[in-house]
């Protein structure tokens, strides 16, 4: 889901090249538990050094790994057979300043994805978890096939870029989307070998158990942001004993097929993109007065970069209409970016300088770009989540690109290959659609009305499946609310210290972001 890679994009931006540390002693509190002899895993010792930033790293970027640790937890790669060999996961933690009676344990953080590295995101997430750091420590990790963590590999990013939602140049034709995704399927074998039969959600929960018996934690408190929503759901079903106080924010859906997906996603940036309008109109920006007049104006600066025309930036790179859709759907998740997007379009259309947007584009404006492999791992772990695969993908993508394109314009082109991404690759589990109250303690679910990545209706469904779920809204734009909302923030870090649990119906306004 490509919603949440977004997000932890702009979010690891500053904390991108967090570089590995190698590793001592530590000690551990539990065993394993039964099933294959585990324990060598869950009673192995880690050590913590200072994270080491990478080569050439200066300024923001610096910064954002003082005072972080790294280390690496060992994991088989196939928990049926532990005998097949290891993985090493990488671990970032910031160590609370907390100690004695408050001292609290660890949260473990998903920043989403899947595919986004957890080493990256945590330095970028520091400063909106203070209320967090305050009792526990900060812990996260690049889940397996992802960055760090033997990492998935296709040939190249754009190869599977080619199936996220809204790669306007996507196949045209079912036949050639098809065949396209089964080139690409063949291309992560070859490329990736064995572990990648063994990379997806219900494994990576499995190593989040693992992760938190070594950080000694008796249950595991965790915050999951879009992606990182399944996973927190999956481990409370494995292990509901073993969950402690859990917050899912950005709420993805358990049960969605493929296609259903993308539909939903189309539709929530469009309503975004609606919302963009009104919101600038009413602020009398430079686009219009009026959102039909803002529309006309997005319109033009589209049709200025279509059909494969270009702009150069001050930076001599060609901007392209591409790089525009990028830059409008990045907007989208957080409204704080809305001034951002109107004074580039405005940049764009008057004085042929698209520096602005490109500035919106993830990585952009850094010289270390993230230790990333994000979209090759989003379609391994996707399809390794799902267990259907259309009978005739060739006539389903034909059938869903109608239909997107009806739904928008603008973001419904290219978004079909989504739903045959998965063909060439062995059908997945179906243990996460089967997910039905597994007995977890309750669970802060939190839904934005206006998120566009991670639709309102599936943190309802997914509070409902859970049925420990207690659903919490927030009115505003933009996906991911525990960033963007003081309200929900504040009741989130209350639940974290306390266990507070909100009533049930719990609901934040919308707030407004400082220019």
């Amino acid at each position: 889901m490509k919603g949440a890679a977004q997000l932890a994009r702009r979010a690891v931006a500053a904390g991108a090249g967090a570089a590995l540390a190698l590793i001592g002693p530590a000690t551990v509190t539990r065993a394993a538990g039964p099933g294959p002899d585990l324990e060598r895993f869950y009673q192995q010792k880690i050590g913590w050094e200072p994270c080491q930033p990478t080569e050439g790293q200066t300024g923001e970027l610096l910064d954002s790994v003082r005072g972080m640790e790294c280390s690496t937890l060992s994991v088989p790669v196939d928990y049926a057979d532990p005998g097949k060999g290891d993985i090493a996961l990488a671990l970032a933690r910031i160590r609370s300043a907390a100690t004695g009676a408050d001292r609290k344990g660890s949260v473990v953080f998903n920043f989403g994805g899947p595919g986004e590295s957890g080493v990256d995101g945590l330095a970028a997430f520091r400063d909106v978890a203070a209320g967090i750091d305050k009792q526990y420590d900060l812990v996260s990790f690049d889940p397996r096939g992802v960055a760090r963590s033997s990492p998935v590999r296709c040939g190249g990013e754009e190869e599977a870029a080619r199936f996220d939602d809204g790669d306007r140049d996507a196949p045209g034709t079912g036949a050639a989307a098809v065949a396209e995704a089964k080139r690409t399927a063949q291309a992560c074998r070859t490329k990736t070998g064995p572990v990648l039969d063994h990379v997806g959600t219900v494994n990576t929960s499995r190593d989040m158990d693992v992760l938190r018996e070594v950080l000694g934690d008796e249950k595991l408190n965790y915050l999951g942001i879009s992606y990182g929503t399944r996973l927190g759901a999956v481990y409370a079903s494995q292990f509901p004993k073993r969950t402690g106080r859990m917050v899912l924010d950005a709420v993805d859906t358990l049960r969605g097929s493929a296609e259903q997906d993308a539909l939903a996603q189309t539709k929530g940036f469009q309503q975004a993109l609606d919302a963009f309008f009104a919101g600038c109109a009413q602020q009398n920006c430079e686009l219009g007065t009026s959102p039909e007049q803002v529309g006309a104006t997005f319109d033009r600066a589209v049709a200025k970069l279509a059909d494969g025309k270009t702009v150069t930036g001050s930076d001599n790179q060609d901007f392209t209409g591409d790089d525009l859709h990028s830059a409008v759907q990045s907007a989208l998740y957080s409204q704080a970016s809305w001034p951002t997007l109107s004074a580039g379009i405005a940049a764009l259309l008057d004085d042929d300088d698209p520096t602005v947007l490109a500035s919106l584009n993830p990585g952009a404006g850094t010289d270390d770009a993230p230790v990333g492999n994000s979209d090759e791992a989003m379609l391994a772990i996707n399809c390794a989540d799902d267990p259907v695969r259309p009978a005739d993908p060739a006539r389903e993508y034909d059938a869903v690109q109608r239909q997107l394109t009806r739904e928008s314009p603008y973001f419904g082109p290219g978004t079909a290959a989504r739903a045959v991404a998965c063909a060439g690759w062995p059908a997945g589990t179906d243990y996460i659609r089967r997910i039905d109250h597994p007995g977890a303690p309750k669970i802060l679910v939190v839904g934005g009305k206006g998120d566009p990545a991670t639709p309102y209706p599936w943190a309802q469904a997914t509070a409902k499946q859970l049925g420990s779920g207690v659903l919490m809204t927030y009115e505003g734009e933009g996906h991911g609310a525990y960033a963007a909302s003081q309200c929900i923030r504040a009741k989130v870090d209350a639940f974290f210290a306390a266990g507070t649990v909100p009533p049930a119906g719990t609901s934040c306004p919308a707030e407004v972001p400082d220019e």
